[in-house]
């Protein structure tokens, strides 16, 4: 599921390497073996095609869920409204034998 107020995420194969991504201020993040098409696409679970790649999804917000299809929709404190943001995330390659995704992260943030 989505994680919220992320300051970084990190994605790695079964050798340490992957990608981190740090959110300046914060993101909300996501890891599937579904494509944003599948996703869209499937109107069931069982519709999903789990696929071999890991797809990383990286936002700035999200809102709350409902859509009053099958009950009432998000509460007012939840919905995004339309508003000029300032967002940036910071991507790295990283490799888990050279140093841990965290002080990857530090290090990142250092004079922003």
């Amino acid at each position: 599921g989505n994680k919220t107020d992320v300051r970084w995420a990190a994605v790695t194969g079964a050798r340490g390497m992957g990608l981190l991504a740090v959110g300046m201020p914060l993101l909300n993040a996501s890891a599937h073996h579904y494509s944003l098409e599948n996703l869209t696409r499937a109107r069931h679970t069982y519709e999903l095609e789990r696929q071999q790649e890991t797809f990383l999804y990286l936002d700035h917000a999200q809102a709350g869920l409902g859509s009053q299809s099958c009950g009432p929709g998000p509460l007012p404190q939840y919905l995004l409204e339309p508003r000029e943001t300032v967002f940036s995330v910071r991507l790295q390659p990283v490799s888990l034998e050279d140093q841990s995704p965290m002080g990857l992260s530090q290090g990142l943030l250092e004079g922003v």
